[in-house]
């Protein structure tokens, strides 16, 4: 493969192209920090890709199989006789080899370009998607074609067909896989290509533009497409590169991951036309749609192509041309002259194309812009769809919001994918350098390990493409609740959220989220800050003073577990009183706690905690406080649903550690909230007895020491079945309480031992080449990990034998501040080997699931054999951040 060349020397200057970003941010040192910095100067990066030493790499095209180990279900193995009726069995939803980068904004809806570098799978969110649609677009493609005088032209579509997710157009002369190199470092992905063609070399950078703390950036409907070419010649060639692109659905109920939707979307009443902004040079194209019998997910939606032509570039293009053909119509002009004959070919407004055309000179390098932009401006819920938001994005093209924060009707203009085409087009340079303030500290962070810094970065992408919804007014709905709705307090507030995954689709349950916040604190505050305050008020609302479980209500959906989503932030679960001794969930309570402390903490936002504490502190009252049995100081639990870790094979009515270490936590929390809240003189706190709060902590911490404290390591429960295990996540109530710079949970002295004298025994199985395969949930103390235990039984408590992905990826953090805090470099190796076993089991092709797991991420593989796996593409792996954020230079 030609080495590829970063930047255009035209006109004597190096100038930002869309792989500026990855050129520019390899120059300089790192830091820590994720606030905005001062772009280096641009040379050309270090490591193996253009993306760095960090990114991940695959040969174009070049695809493995599903993991199917015997216990899985067995359409893995093609008997599709095996019923989908067994929701949540291992295996299914299945893991899908082969995916890569998502395009679109946050709650923008998305679509992958894969490692075949066609446009699929799609997640445009809503009910619909319960699960990514396993879809491509055969219609949209780049092309590439050249011609050098006396030499026959040569054309090649840059896509190569696969068995894993289908083929582009017949007529279109694509790409043997192999042929290049796919490599992705969200929120960038680039293919550079194996020789498509004799006497130009050809890559594409595609990158949307995601900006920690920037909402306009980070919600915009823009995928980009920087396709550079270089002249190896010594003669000048012309090149001419084309985009072609489909009028699509929003959603093809029939295709969604395992789990096939009935709910309807119809987009009809295609129309097509060309717009040129000529002060900033772009040309675009838009397909619409509208018709009265369109549903609103698809009414009024557009697709936009665009090109920001560069001096020696000309711009031809087709407004139409038949999409369910077999794609001869477009390629015939194309092959023909490199030019298209800025017209219609039929009547359909089925399909567009634009195409760039240059001469390009020898051993010279060009860049061609393309954008593609979409304005599908509500987003849907329920059977009928008959919930409607307007997506974030609009708020920044003309929709506005009354006090209570639903959509003013009339506000948005509509149409605007030409809009925000050109938009993102113009300004592609400030967004390169806004992506690279904060993107590159962690990419090129070579105090880092490049496996912690992959994962961390690749797993962000489930923020725009799991279920991702992030809204900018409500627009209709028939359930009308009597009271407030949730988000309609604080004017301003945009509600965000997305699937826990693997099948749940719930609008985030609350367990499950606290444990990868982390990354929405950090990376895109204003969206954990709407989060707190409209969990606050459904605390407020709720009868009973508790936390949900999700922001969404969750019916079974035709006689299935599979959820879906009726009415998110208007619908939710109801509670009931708290019962003790044995209550379930006990973590729900403590990680709004976490996230809601949190947040304004990192934040410094007093108003914050004005809003937040009097829900802080009914739910202190109302749900935490209830649970601990009379004269007890420790919470008591039920055998099965006591936390996230909800089917361990435990006791009933026993004490474990994990609740107990969070109860320890939230009185922590609760006392210096108070304290805060009484300085800022909010009523709520005036009565409230901080001494009380702090001998609660010094009783609880006590009582905790006493009970699972066992000389060398703290046990799993105080009594009762596996009692005496090692559990994997004893210590995260102490690394949450450090990161929120409270006191320890744990004594300094009993956490280097803890992690010593466990660290081995729970990650004792390791796979032929020496990769560590996590550690399981729960090991018997001097045993080895529990067998798989198939159809996963309840009463045996299966999740015991399971390696969390997640749950590892903050136990690899906590081995790694730990080890920096005390002084002990031996347990930051051990943190490191962790993270990079896990890396390397997710991404590998040698690993034994081919790395088919890669932008998939399961929730669960057995402690034996990661082929056997529950929940594929799980939100949990987005603690990936937190494994980060303890090993960056603090």
């Amino acid at each position: 493969m030609k080495e590829p060349i970063f930047f255009s020397s035209r006109s004597g200057r190096k100038r930002l192209a869309a792989v500026a970003v990855a050129a520019t941010i390899a120059a300089a040192g790192t830091a820590p920090a994720l606030a905005s910095q001062a772009l280096p100067p641009a040379t050309q990066p270090a490591g193996h890709t253009a993306l760095g030493d960090a990114a991940y790499q695959r040969p174009l095209g070049v695809i493995g199989s599903t993991p199917c180990s015997p216990h899985n279900w067995q359409r893995c193995a093609g008997d599709a006789s095996a019923p989908d009726t067994a929701p949540f069995a291992l295996g299914n939803p299945m893991a899908q080899p082969g995916l890569g980068i998502p395009l679109g904004g946050l709650g923008a809806g998305s679509f992958m370009i894969n490692q075949a570098g066609t446009f699929g799978p799609w997640n445009m969110g809503g009910s619909t998607n319960s699960n990514y649609e396993k879809r491509i677009l055969p219609q949209a493609a780049i092309h590439i074609r050249e011609q050098q005088q006396g030499r026959t032209a040569s054309t090649k579509t840059l896509a190569v067909n696969s068995s894993e997710f289908g083929s582009v157009l017949p007529a279109w002369s694509t790409l043997d896989a192999g042929s290049g190199t796919y490599s992705a470092l969200y929120p960038f992905g680039r293919i550079d290509y194996a020789d498509p063609v004799p006497s130009t070399s050809v890559s594409t950078t595609f990158w949307t533009p995601i900006v920690a703390g920037n909402d306009e950036f980070s919600s915009q409907p823009v995928a980009y497409f920087e396709v550079e070419l270089t002249n190896e010649t010594s003669k000048t060639t012309k090149v001419s590169t084309m985009f072609t692109f489909p009028n699509a659905p929003a959603h093809v109920g029939s295709t969604v991951q395992n789990t096939p939707s009935s709910v309807p979307s119809v987009r009809t009443g295609y129309t097509s036309h060309e717009t040129v902004d000529h002060r900033n040079k772009i040309t675009g194209i838009t397909l619409g749609a509208s018709s009265p019998t369109n549903t609103a997910d698809s009414q009024n939606s557009e697709w936009t192509t665009a090109v920001r032509s560069e001096p020696g570039q000309r711009v031809t293009y087709v407004t139409s041309w038949n999409a369910d053909g077999d794609g001869s119509d477009i390629y015939t002009p194309f092959t023909a002259t490199g030019r298209l004959p800025n017209a219609a070919l039929d009547g359909s407004n089925s399909a567009s194309a634009l195409a760039v055309e240059m001469n390009l000179p020898a051993h010279q390098t060009q860049t061609v812009r393309f954008v593609l932009a979409w304005d599908f401006p509500q987003i849907t819920f329920g059977t009928a769809g008959d919930t409607s938001w307007m997506r974030r994005y609009t708020s920044f093209y003309g929709a506005r919001e009354d006090a209570q924060n639903n959509y003013i009707a009339g506000s948005y203009p509509g149409n605007q994918g030409f809009a925000i085409a050109a938009r993102n087009l113009a300004r592609v340079d400030e967004a390169a350098e806004a992506v690279a303030r904060w993107w590159k500290p962690v990419a090129f962070d070579d105090t880092v390990s490049p496996a912690i810094r992959m994962a961390a970065l690749n797993e962000l992408s489930q923020l725009t493409f799991n279920g991702s919804f992030w809204e900018a007014g409500l627009v209709s709905t028939p359930h009308q609740t009597g009271v407030p709705r949730p988000g309609s307090a604080v004017p301003g507030t945009h509600l965000f959220h997305t699937l826990t995954g693997g099948g749940w689709a719930d609008a985030g349950e609350t367990d499950v989220q606290g444990q990868m916040a982390i990354a929405l604190r950090e990376l895109f505050p204003s969206i954990e800050a709407d989060w707190v305050r409209a969990t606050s008020e459904m605390i407020a609302q709720d009868p009973n003073g508790r936390v949900p479980g999700s922001p969404g209500f969750n019916p079974p959906v035709e006689g299935y577990l599979w959820w879906h989503l009726s009415a998110p932030w208007l619908l939710w679960e109801t509670s009931t009183s708290p019962a003790v001794p044995e209550t379930t969930f006990f973590d729900r309570p403590v990680k709004y706690l976490i996230r809601a402390y949190g947040a304004y903490r990192s934040s410094g936002d007093d108003s914050l905690l004005r809003d937040a504490y009097p829900a802080m502190l009914r739910l202190w009252t109302h749900d935490v406080l209830p649970r601990i049995p009379q004269g007890d100081t420790l919470p008591t639990e039920p055998a099965t649903f006591a936390s996230t870790y909800d089917v361990m094979g435990q006791s009933g009515g026993v004490h474990g550690v994990y609740n107990s270490g969070l109860y320890i936590l939230a009185a922590e929390i609760m006392a210096a909230a108070t304290e805060d809240a009484r300085r800022l003189g909010i009523p709520a706190a005036s009565a409230v007895d901080v001494d009380a709060l702090n001998h609660t902590r010094a009783s609880s911490q006590a009582a905790y020491e006493a009970a699972f404290w066992t000389g060398s390591y703290y046990k799993f429960t105080d009594a009762g079945e596996r009692s005496t295990d090692v559990f994997v996540d004893v210590l995260w109530p102490q690394h949450v309480a450090e990161q929120l710079g409270l006191a320890d949970i744990n004594p300094p002295e009993r956490v280097a031992a803890h992690l010593t004298n466990t660290f081995d025994h729970l990650t004792q199985v390791k796979d032929s080449t020496g990769h560590m395969l996590g550690a399981p949930n729960l090991v018997p103390n001097g045993g080895k990990p529990y067998p798989v235990l198939p159809n996963r039984p309840r009463e045996l408590g299966f999740q015991a034998a399971e390696v969390w992905t997640g749950t590892n990826f903050e136990f690899a953090g906590t081995l790694i501040r730990e080890g920096r805090r005390l002084g002990r470099p031996d347990l930051i190796a051990d943190g490191n080997e962790l993270a990079e076993g896990l890396v390397h089991q997710i991404y590998s092709p040698t690993a034994a699931a081919g790395g088919a797991y890669a932008f998939n991420t399961p929730e669960a593989w057995n402690g034996y054999d990661t082929t056997t796996y529950r929940a594929a593409y799980y939100v949990r792996a987005l603690a990936a951040w937190d494994t980060y954020a303890s090993a960056r230079r603090q």
